[in-house]
């Protein structure tokens, strides 16, 4: 990562004169006695459609927001870290790291991880790629502005964070896309198998547009979004932490069994080994649309024992459970196949008709053809604006759906947000894993003060009861934000 900051590497930059930099210096000081040396950066995200398809090999399609984990670091010259949060309600750390044993991580007594956890995820993930070769610690301070719980990526950024700060401190080269996939390694060490969207998006995003991701190789695309679109996030004050209960990870492994129960009885596969819908796709050369069909002809139940996935995989229990489980899965006993199935097809059908309406010209810099002179494009291709933003949005509204009916990841106060959403013609969606957490609403940028006024009014104030000031933090318009950034002194 030199200071270059070439297109491929995390932009390495001079330290912005800004109040929360100042602020962050100052209390970094306090706690350690010296000033940072330099400074990671790491943006939260939102998704705009593509949801819990990224583990099962589709693109999706996110873009980092202006909330973002910011850490002030200072290099020891001792394999030690100690760690700090602006914010005194979260307790200190301090822990040996000569080495990947030296990292514990462990969950508070109700199974919910520290806060620091995420911190020791990206250390340790850096420590294993350098095989625990390491000749300084870190001093860290971190300032997050992403809210917590909320379904946009505080937990993945902070993880990135930790990561990137060992790796510049060690003088690591990496590219954006190699610590994209080292850091979506990392957070498994808090116990969650996720796909790699949220380290992705936090290290290849550009500002003023989307990013369509795909996998194996891990490519960033910019996608144009509507000229006169706006995103409202709003906060459905049910806080969601996946690494806390086994519900997001009983989604992955039924996506696992759905993937190889469909390869299986169509012939595809000759081994043990894990394989994802996408996968079995590609196996069998079919379109999307004919997976779904395949779904239904292959996955007729609603319902499956594990005894019954036993004798259809060829498999004993003891089997199933080593080859296809997680830990806090190994206790189930019936799985929803078909429907999470079917939405992990029609959702990556609804990822590619939402790219297909979108631009996909990307500029030549010169300012012309409906992108800017940034090489980022930002307006449409065909049909007016606002035509766009009602097809986009009912695509969006179609995902939720989904969400909500065949992978039960949605939440009350989720549903009631899209549906008040809805009564002023706006399209939500949940975004992030679900279960709580915060919506992402599409709309003409005209309307964006009066559908704030009315999440407000009808959502915050009148259905959770919260003051008028205290609920104005919870909803706020978004614009595609920059990648993950280092600070330094120039």
């Amino acid at each position: 990562m030199s200071a270059n900051g070439t297109s491929d590497e995390v932009p390495v930059r001079g330290i912005p004169n800004n109040e929360r930099i100042n602020r962050l210096k100052q209390h970094f000081c306090q706690e350690f006695g010296c000033d940072p040396l330099f400074f990671v950066r790491v943006p939260g995200r939102v998704n705009l459609i593509g949801e819990h398809i990224d583990y099962c090999g589709y693109p999706v399609l996110p873009m980092a927001l202006e909330q973002d984990i910011l850490i002030a670091v200072a290099i020891l010259n001792k394999p030690e870290l100690h760690v700090r949060n602006v914010n005194n309600k979260y307790s200190n750390y301090e822990t040996e790291i000569k080495s990947c044993e030296d990292i514990n991580i462990k969950s508070d007594p109700n199974g919910k991880p520290f806060w620091y956890n995420y911190v020791l995820c990206g250390v340790k993930g850096a420590l294993e790629f350098l095989n625990g070769k390491i000749t300084n610690g870190l001093q860290l301070c971190v300032d997050g502005i992403i809210p917590p719980a909320s379904g946009l990526s505080s937990s993945s950024a902070l993880v990135s964070a930790a990561c990137l700060a060992l790796l510049y401190a060690q003088n690591v080269p990496l590219s954006k896309s190699e610590i994209a996939s080292l850091c979506a390694n990392c957070e498994r060490y808090i116990g969650t198998q996720g796909g790699g969207m949220d380290q992705a998006i936090a290290f290849l995003a550009e500002k003023n547009c989307a990013q369509y991701i795909t996998w194996s190789p891990l490519k960033a695309t910019p996608v144009a979004l509507p000229e006169n679109a706006a995103f409202v996030v709003a906060h459905s004050l049910a806080e969601a932490n996946k690494a806390a209960t086994n519900d997001f990870n009983r989604r992955v492994i039924e996506c696992r069994l759905a993937a190889r129960i469909i390869a299986t009885c169509a012939g595809a596969v000759t081994d043990n080994k894990i394989i994802t819908l996408s996968q079995v796709q590609n196996k069998l050369d079919k379109t999307l649309r004919e997976m779904v069909d395949l779904v239904y002809e292959y996955l007729p139940k609603d319902l499956y024992t594990k005894e019954e996935i036993c004798d259809i995989l060829n498999v004993n229990e003891e089997e199933l459970e080593q080859l296809y489980l997680t830990p806090n899965t190994k206790h189930l006993t019936e799985f929803k196949l078909k429907q999470r199935a079917l939405h992990v097809y029609e959702e990556a059908i609804r990822v590619e008709d939402f790219r297909k309406h979108c631009s996909q010209t990307v500029s030549n810099g010169n300012g012309v053809n409906g992108v800017n002179g940034n090489n980022v494009p930002n307006v449409c291709e065909n049909g007016d604006a606002n035509e766009i933003i009602n097809v986009l949005g009912k695509l969006m509204s179609g995902s939720h759906e989904s969400l909500k009916e065949l992978y039960e990841c949605s939440h009350d106060n989720l549903d009631r947000l899209v549906s008040m959403s809805k009564e002023i013609n706006v399209n939500s969606r949940l975004t992030g894993a679900g279960w709580g957490g915060c919506i992402i609403a599409l709309c003409p940028k005209e309307k964006v003060n009066k559908y704030i006024d009315l999440l407000i009014e009808n959502f915050y104030v009148k259905h959770c009861k919260i003051d008028k000031g205290e609920a104005s933090s919870y909803v706020f318009a978004t614009t595609p934000n920059q990648g993950a950034e280092i600070y330094v002194n120039k």
